[in-house]
């Protein structure tokens, strides 16, 4: 499949915009509930392959990996499982 530049250049602000939402995520958020610590840690771990895969120029790697990261951090939230700063609560789809 071939894609336009248009589109190549609307993927990588998307990709970066949100790679700059989750490094502010994960420089506040904390666990909450230490039974869903290794919940945490994947999603930890899918967040550093997703830097990686970013740094490397890798961006569909990095895409589909920013989006397992979403999943788990929106899936602890709606847990009750992390503390989310109120600033950045927005970016969830938690009710906090």
């Amino acid at each position: 499949m071939k894609i336009s530049k248009a589109q190549q250049k609307e993927f990588l602000f998307i990709l970066e915009r949100e790679n700059k939402k989750l490094d502010q995520i994960f420089s506040s958020i904390k666990i909450r509930k230490m039974e869903f610590s290794e919940t945490f840690k994947f999603a930890e771990s899918y967040y550093k392959d997703m830097k990686y895969f970013s740094e490397k120029g890798e961006h569909v790697k990095a895409f589909e990996l920013q989006n397992y990261v979403w999943g788990f951090l929106d899936a602890l939230a709606i847990s009750k499982a992390i503390i989310v700063p109120k600033e950045l609560q927005k970016y969830f789809k938690a009710d906090f």
